[in-house]
């Protein structure tokens, strides 16, 4: 009997021995497993935002060896650890999750050769990275066509030959976030906006560094907003400077109808006009909506419209 106790003990030991080994041979070639990464959008996180993409966040940053709790609510600790990680990946080190953050933290771990047709863990790992960087490519786990086509996009940013395989170089670049973030951006405002207008690019990029802020009644930043404090930011940013009201907003800039709407557009809604919006393409605007919920997107036909004027 004790003999079958210590020959059971020993492969139970066994097995668990050979179980640590696996896990931790595999966290180096796919370090963000075991962490949420894929997002619709990939929201601004600063100091005081709480939510499902705040535990990401602080799985990511504690997978990457800076010790948080992962509670959900970003903190000063938090900002402070992310700050580090920042800095030892050479990314901008401001202690908010900003687009490149996210695709720096999502795309860390190994840099194997990718191509059309592999498969597994680190293709949707370079999937994710890609969507985060604001290319748009299904996390399906397969290196297809669409996938080759976002890693071109990240070579011609990073001025590499764009074969459309994922080599070293690019893995590179996606875990050092900055200068393919920047690119994307720039491609993107190109592709969804057909008028040169640069304020109304710069209204627009400012809005969309305030996802994920609070909503606070007749707060106008800078990490809270009301609904027409976030507009009048955002074109103050651009040298426009609006009334803090959606319904005085609503009397400036020149009317447009939706069918016409470009990014930089402010959208109104209910009778009265007693909200206001950012409209940033494809049929969604960015706006603050109400307590209790973050600055964020929403599709432009989600409320009452009741018109819309271009400022720049």
């Amino acid at each position: 009997m004790h003999k079958l106790l210590r020959t059971a003990a020993a492969v139970a030991t066994g097995t668990a021995l050979t179980f640590t080994v696996f896990a931790a041979s595999e966290l180096p070639a796919g370090a963000a497993s075991g962490c949420k990464t894929a997002f619709t959008t990939y929201k601004t996180i600063k100091k005081g935002a709480r939510g499902t993409e705040v535990t990401a966040a602080q799985c990511l940053i504690n997978r990457a060896g800076y010790r948080v709790s992962i509670d959900g609510s970003f903190s000063s600790t938090d900002s402070s650890q992310l700050k580090k990680f920042q800095r030892d990946h050479h990314v901008n080190p401001s202690g908010n999750v900003y687009a490149s953050s996210w695709v720096a933290l999502i795309s860390r771990g190994s840099r194997p050769t990718l191509k059309v047709g592999d498969r597994g863990r680190s293709v949707k790992r370079l999937q994710n990275s890609l969507n985060a960087s604001g290319r748009t490519v299904k996390a399906t786990s397969y290196y297809g066509t669409a996938t080759a086509s976002a890693v071109k996009s990240v070579q011609r940013a990073g001025k590499l030959r764009p074969t459309g395989i994922a080599t070293v170089s690019v893995w590179n670049l996606l875990q050092a976030g900055d200068p393919i973030v920047k690119k994307a951006t720039v491609v993107k405002s190109a592709a969804t906006s057909t008028h040169s207008n640069s304020r109304a690019a710069k209204a627009v990029a400012f809005a969309k560094k305030q996802i994920g802020d609070r909503y606070r009644f007749g707060a106008s930043g800078p990490s809270s907003w009301d609904c027409s404090g976030l507009t009048m930011g955002a074109w103050k940013s651009a040298g426009v400077n609006l009334p803090h009201q959606a319904r005085q907003q609503f009397r400036k800039g020149k009317k447009v109808s939706k069918s016409a709407l470009k990014p930089g557009d402010l959208v109104f809604y209910y009778g009265g006009i007693r909200h206001v919006a950012i409209y940033v393409g494809n049929g969604k605007i960015i706006h603050a909506s109400r307590p209790g919920k973050p600055v964020g997107y929403a599709k432009v036909n989600s409320m009452p419209y009741q018109g819309a004027r271009r400022m720049g």
